[in-house]
């Protein structure tokens, strides 16, 4: 384990504004975050609108989670997307959601980074593809959020 992962188990929030001035969120976690997020969503003002994309091995751990109306939330299930008669192989832990949330990502937020105000909430820290994905996603919103500061 990387040094710098040692504190980034627990999931981090990034703003490029206040929270009086965000629209748009994405969230991202898997199963185990599932509390925090609960807690997240019950914070956000009823007006936000975004997506929420959570990991899970099997659907029988997809749990209702109430969320502002036009927040979407989709299971990714490890298990449907390459199945397995054996947990642990298959698809990496982690990198369903990496894929998801670029995606995301792309088609939202780097097609037109500067007409967006939105947060960001980062979990599944546990998994080692979801840190290291984190890492080059913090990179690149920091940069576009101090591109947009210098304007």
């Amino acid at each position: 384990m990387d040094p710098d992962d040692s504190a980034t188990t627990d999931p981090r929030t990034h703003a490029d504004h206040d929270h009086g001035h965000i629209d748009c969120v994405l969230a991202a976690g898997d199963i185990s975050d599932l509390p925090e997020l609960r807690a997240w969503c019950a914070s956000l003002p009823r007006h936000n609108y975004g997506q929420i994309f959570i990991e899970v091995f099997t659907p029988f751990q997809i749990q209702p989670l109430d969320t502002p109306h036009h927040v979407g939330v989709t299971w990714l299930c490890r298990e449907e997307r390459r199945p397995s008669t054996r947990p642990g192989i298959g698809v990496p832990r982690g990198q369903t959601l990496a894929d998801a949330v670029d995606a995301w990502l792309s088609e939202w937020i780097r097609a037109d980074p500067h007409s967006w105000h939105f947060m960001l909430w980062m979990g599944a820290r546990s998994s080692s593809v979801m840190r290291s994905f984190w890492r080059r996603v913090e990179a690149e919103v920091d940069q576009l959020w101090s591109g947009e500061m210098s304007r």
